[in-house]
């Protein structure tokens, strides 16, 4: 019992963390906080429950694209608990991709020059790391049946550093997301700048170009061990399994 108790409670955490475009107040952005094991890797994603259970993907699946590669924004899962229960999960805007066009690396965010109504921390010891600009483009084509116009979140992008490349012994900080060129202006009525503060609005065949910034530690632009990904699954519940579409897809930022 107890256990199923904690399977409900995950389930609801998620459920809240997948309403946060439709208003819900969004997580704050993580601090300094030693690197998790990828399988915790956490973002703030957007989506609803979705219809029938999809087949599985090859366990361990990855897609990883460099400086001008496309990644699908939509993804579609099902956590399954150890009761036999299911819930079906779709995250992120089906019909959106992103492309990433530029990354660029600086000592601080103070030598990138960008508008700090963007930043979405204020910690001093997150402002003084080095602070990595990407640069993505987000196309929108509406599937059939779609939205003409929908609202996106640019958080279920989640920076990430991979175990496997780490020096042995090295701990570095977990990289932050921490900036948004499109961050909504005060006063939005539709997105809220303060709780979704990674929310814009694209259109059916659409593109708009961004910054995303993400604050990291020096060990991990020194290993080339940075990169970004979209729709982050969760990690099984005890007892349970992930099933559907769980690749792993992600921009390896500092690619050669």
């Amino acid at each position: 019992m107890k256990m199923r108790l904690a399977a409900l409670a995950a389930s609801f955490a998620l459920a809240a963390a997948l309403t946060a475009c439709a208003g819900t107040p969004a997580p704050s952005q993580p601090q300094s906080i030693p690197l998790p094991p990828e399988s915790l890797s956490q973002g703030a994603a957007s989506g609803s429950e979705a219809a029938p259970s999809p087949s599985p993907a090859p366990a361990g699946a990855e897609e990883t694209k460099g400086m001008g590669g496309s990644l699908s924004a939509y993804k579609c899962f099902t956590i399954r608990y150890e009761d036999g229960s299911e819930a079906a999960i779709q995250r992120g805007v089906d019909g959106l991709t992103y492309t990433l066009e530029d990354v660029r690396v600086y000592d601080s965010i103070a030598d990138a020059g960008v508008d700090m109504y963007g930043c979405t921390v204020d910690s001093e010891d997150i402002l003084a790391r080095p602070f990595v600009l990407v640069e993505l483009k987000a196309t929108y084509a509406a599937p059939d049946g779609g939205e003409q116009e929908v609202i996106a979140d640019a958080n279920d992008l989640t920076p990430l550093a991979r175990q496997d490349k780490l020096e042995e012994g090295s701990e570095p900080a977990f990289p932050a997301l921490g900036y948004f060129s499109l961050r909504p202006k005060e006063g939005d009525t539709r997105l809220d700048s303060q709780h979704n503060a990674f929310c814009y609005v694209i259109k059916d065949g659409e593109s708009l170009t961004m910054q995303l910034g993400v604050f990291c530690d020096r060990a991990l632009l020194d290993q080339k061990n940075l990169y970004l990904e979209v729709n982050t699954v969760p990690a099984p519940p005890d007892g349970g399994t992930v099933a559907g579409d769980t690749t792993k897809r992600m921009f390896d930022l500092l690619a050669e």
